[in-house]
């Protein structure tokens, strides 16, 4: 019965926020939101496994939430993608209903958002072969998606067809550009390291061997070892020859969504990034989805799921999961040209936990970061604020707290600004469950005010 301790204060909870986040009385959407944080229950706790959400503000102020649901991850079948609305007049969710469902494949971290087009889009990924590495891309757009309740009505539907690396119909050769660019921001991070003590055979958290070892393996997917046949190669002098080569199908899978895209004028910068690889990637369609290319790759030791700023001069900055070695730091790069190229990815001084973060610049030109401000585990989440495009963090409030080594989490947030200035943040919240039973998990959805940071 121990475990039930757990259960008597998040029920007053429920009823709680239940009682502030609007019912028949409410009338209009400002009503629904006060200065001091709201949390909202999506959905009753439940046992099944749901994870990695993405909130969108709807044109007439409506939120939407879209989250993967089933009895695993990866190597689950029956991971669908699932969604919910939030009446801005009644401020109540409606019943989950499915966004993307291809049966028996695992559909994972949804990314739903409205485009300069005020089209509203999903984007996914389907796991083909029970390994991050086999993942495809999708997307969703819908015209008609202003329903009270149940799922838009898709207009089109199709894959991102990722190609990061140019052509190389013989196979991969030795002046591959693909292979050429890692080569040589693995050089210069691998410098960095070395400078900075992270790589030392002596101290340092890496040793020469760990490091030649994880680089091989990144090299070995950009060479295609695992895709091979009969290609042409150009040898030192220039001559044509018949060989084995690898052939690029292993970097151009295994892409996936977390974070909402970053919109400046007609670009859409959607951020993605490869477990495979352990690096991110940015794809950028200057027309809504038509045609697409993509960034060189933002390389750094585990830097995963970027999330996007733009910045006052135009540049754009990237945080990054830590998935790599100690210490445990959010990672960031920047762009000066809209995307394309980046520079070497760096730790920050924010802690994190191999646990995925979201920032969102707001309209007075702060940034909000919401994250597990640990250096180990997930049952703490904060939100941040900056004044200076991340240079510092002066104010910072706990979201959600629950205990270090238990099975609480608070994890995998996203975060928006709404029309009407307030905050929204989704993300995952579980419990322990009853003793001898499994945790209990739904996803919460809190509003804040910029105000209530700064107090």
């Amino acid at each position: 019965m121990k475990a039930y301790r757990y259960l008597l204060p998040l029920l007053i909870i429920v009823f709680c926020t239940a009682c502030r986040s609007g019912g028949p009385e409410t009338k209009e959407k400002e009503s629904a939101y006060t200065d001091t944080p709201v949390l909202e229950h999506i959905f009753p706790f439940q046992t099944q496994h749901c994870h990695g959400s993405s909130v969108a503000e709807l044109p007439n102020g409506d939120l939407m939430v879209a989250w993967f649901h089933g009895s695993g991850e990866r190597t689950a079948d029956d991971v669908e993608i699932r969604g919910a609305r939030r009446s801005h007049k009644t401020g109540r969710w409606s019943k989950p209903f499915i966004l993307a469902d291809v049966p028996d494949f695992p559909d994972i971290n949804p990314v739903i958002f409205i485009d300069g087009k005020s089209r509203l889009w999903l984007v996914w990924y389907t796991v083909l072969a029970y390994r991050w590495e086999s993942s495809l891309l999708k997307y969703r757009i819908s015209e008609n998606y202003m329903q009270e309740s149940g799922p838009p009505e898709w207009k089109w539907q199709d894959m991102i067809h990722m190609k990061p690396d140019g052509s190389s119909p013989d196979g991969i050769g030795r002046n591959d550009r693909f292979v050429q660019i890692l080569e040589r921001k693995y050089d210069e991070l691998y410098r960095d390291l070395v400078s900075k003590g992270f790589i030392n055979n002596e101290t340092g958290p890496v040793s020469d061997e760990m490091w030649k070892k994880a680089l091989d393996g990144y090299l070995a997917i950009a060479e295609g070892k695992g895709f091979t046949g009969p290609g042409t190669d150009i040898s030192e002098k220039g001559e044509r020859i018949r060989t084995e080569l690898g052939f690029p199908l292993q970097r151009r899978i295994g892409w996936q969504s977390r974070n909402k895209p970053l919109i400046t004028g007609n670009r859409l910068l959607l951020p993605l990034y490869s477990d495979g690889f352990d690096f991110s990637i940015i794809a950028i369609t200057d027309d809504w989805g038509e045609t697409w290319q993509f960034s060189e790759p933002l390389v750094g030791a585990g830097s995963i799921q970027p999330s996007l700023a733009l910045c006052r001069d135009g540049s754009i900055t990237a945080l990054m999961r830590d998935n790599g070695p100690p210490p445990a730091r959010l990672a960031r790069s920047t762009s000066s040209d809209t995307g394309k190229s980046w520079s070497l990815v760096e730790d920050t001084d924010i802690p994190n936990p191999g646990s995925a973060a979201d920032v969102v610049v707001l309209k007075s030109g702060n940034w909000a970061l919401v994250h597990n401000d640990t250096e180990q585990g997930r049952h703490r989440l904060s939100v941040w604020l900056s004044e200076d495009e991340g240079k510092s963090w002066p104010f910072r409030k706990i979201l959600a707290e629950g205990t270090a080594g238990s099975e609480s989490r608070s994890h995998y947030p996203a975060i928006i600004q709404g029309s009407d200035g307030m905050i929204h943040i989704s993300y995952t919240n579980q419990i322990p469950g009853p003793e001898g039973r499994p945790s209990l998990k739904n996803i919460v959805h809190a509003s804040l005010s910029e105000k209530w940071l700064t107090d």
